[in-house]
């Protein structure tokens, strides 16, 4: 897994993904952290404050400082979520479909924000959901999560089974990172993103059919 886990890294690093860097990789290994306990706990903290560190000399890259310019990402997304939102009050119980959030972003996009017009999506998952789905997608979408993680704590709570459940708790803190790079980009609707989402729903499911309780183990 380690040697999986290194160049899977540094892709990682390599994409100057700045929503992984700063929430998906910190969220998954608090995750990860919180729910191992023990040494993992301290290990997964002292990684998490390393690649924070590991980033400090890249600061000054246009890339990263972006994130305080006026003109940079940040300025944008935020001119993005206000014109995704004002867009849900105008269609606020079934959404504008399946990608049309392009076609109907420049009726609210921005002055300010001009410079990004071909906008397909609101980076940000729950308005992305609203958007395409309506008021019944996002409350799917939250039904969903809510048993991932009943199912993954689940799971969490047997440790019958010292594998299957570090596989559980490897697929609880992957969503968390998902979710949590999700408030800032994509997390489902292009396929590959869909079909993690639906393996990780699925194994943990298979998990909890599979791992024995505590009770059937006395």
């Amino acid at each position: 897994y380690l040697l999986a886990a290194l160049p899977a890294a540094l892709c990682f690093f390599l994409t100057f993904s700045k929503g992984g860097w700063l929430l998906g990789l910190p969220a998954s290994l608090l995750a990860l952290g919180l729910l191992a306990g023990g040494r993992t706990r301290r290990i997964t903290l002292g990684l998490t404050v390393a690649a924070f560190v590991v980033l400090v000399p890249l600061a000054t890259t246009a890339r990263l400082r972006s994130l305080f310019s006026l003109q940079g990402t940040s300025f944008l997304r935020v001119k993005l979520w206000e014109a995704a939102w004002d867009m849900g009050r105008d269609h606020p119980l079934w959404g504008v479909g399946l990608d049309n959030f392009l076609y109907q972003y420049p009726r609210y996009m921005r002055p300010d924000a001009a410079s990004e017009p071909n906008l397909s999506h609101p980076h940000n998952l729950l308005l992305d959901f609203w958007l395409r789905l309506g008021v019944p997608g996002l409350l799917a979408f939250v039904w969903v999560q809510v048993a991932f993680f009943r199912q993954a704590l689940t799971v969490w709570r047997r440790r019958s089974d010292p594998l299957l459940w570090t596989v559980g708790v490897g697929l609880a803190a992957g969503m968390v990172a998902s979710l949590a790079h999700g408030l800032v980009d994509m997390t489902f609707f292009v396929p590959e993103l869909a079909a993690l989402c639906g393996l990780m729903l699925g194994f943990v499911r298979r998990l909890e059919a599979v791992m024995p309780g505590e009770m059937e183990n006395r």
